[in-house]
């Protein structure tokens, strides 16, 4: 409702003219352009760093046809001190490559961690994971791992078979939260340098640091 002068019984006038509303439209656009500029800052994505810190191999128990479970722990550290890291989904595979047939595959591992998790800034989580193979597939498939006869080892042996070193693919999709603020979801997706995990003997774990890149 408009303002009475008085006890005139008049309106005023406005005291805006065409080019004061036209300053005040750029100012209000200059001050909508700062905000969007300074959350776009805020929220802008902060570095996740991965990788593998320990890995073995093992027999796999209880299976009745034996098995072996290659497990690796991987390691995300959060090195920003003001942004944490919301995790929606983490997957972890292994690269292999068969010597029988020449060729490279890819095998899906179980990371063995709840979603959604929020990382805290300036801090590092561990997830443990695993990936279960039969014994005749790593005897067979792996190579060095026949027995006198050209067929697979026996159950027993099949577990020491040396292997080629492993590539461990990661995968994950996250936010970034400043205060109460979330940022759009990313994709990451990373490749680990080659682990062999059977540079030990069965059942130990070999402590070591593998690197992550993008």
């Amino acid at each position: 409702m408009a303002a009475c002068n008085g006890g005139s019984g008049q309106f005023t006038a406005s005291a805006w003219g065409p080019k004061q509303y036209i300053l005040a439209a750029v100012a209000t656009t200059l001050a909508v352009s700062a905000v969007a500029i300074a959350t776009s800052v805020v929220l802008s994505p902060a570095r996740v760093v991965f990788s593998v810190t320990v890995a073995g191999a093992s027999a796999a128990v209880p299976v009745p046809s034996g098995g072996v479970l290659l497990n690796f722990t991987l390691d995300a550290a959060n090195p920003s001190r003001r942004a944490g890291v919301e995790y929606d989904s983490l997957t972890a595979s292994l690269r292999l490559h068969s010597a029988s047939h020449r060729a490279a595959g890819w095998a899906q591992t179980e990371v063995r961690q709840p979603m959604p998790l929020l990382q805290p800034p300036a801090c590092s989580r561990s997830f443990p994971a695993s990936a279960f193979f039969e014994r005749s597939f790593v005897a067979l498939n792996f190579g060095g791992g026949r027995g006198p006869a050209g067929g697979p080892r026996p159950a027993a042996e099949a577990v020491v078979v040396r292997a080629p070193p492993m590539s461990v693919l990661v995968a994950a999709q996250v936010r970034f939260k400043v205060g109460l603020a979330y940022s759009r979801p990313y994709d990451i997706e990373v490749i680990c340098q080659p682990v062999d995990f059977f540079a030990a003997a069965a059942a130990a774990a070999v402590a070591t640091t593998v690197a992550c890149v993008a």
